[in-house]
């Protein structure tokens, strides 16, 4: 039984590391669109303003 050697030629070796750097690069700028998209941010409710007149009076009358 004689196995395959496993010698890679150097075309072959520089090819898999390039698509490596590619592969790493997209995931990279996809992680960094998801980190800007907005995930962490807080979500506010926006029924009423702060600034609104008869507030407590309003939100009084949406609990009952």
């Amino acid at each position: 039984m004689v196995s395959k050697s496993k010698r890679v030629s150097l075309k072959k070796k520089y090819k898999v590391i390039r698509k490596v750097k590619e592969h790493n690069r997209k995931k990279g700028k996809e992680a960094k669109k998801h980190k800007l998209s907005g995930k962490n941010k807080v979500e506010k409710d926006p029924s009423i303003p702060n600034n609104w007149p008869f507030k407590e009076q309003e939100l009084k009358a949406l609990e009952a």
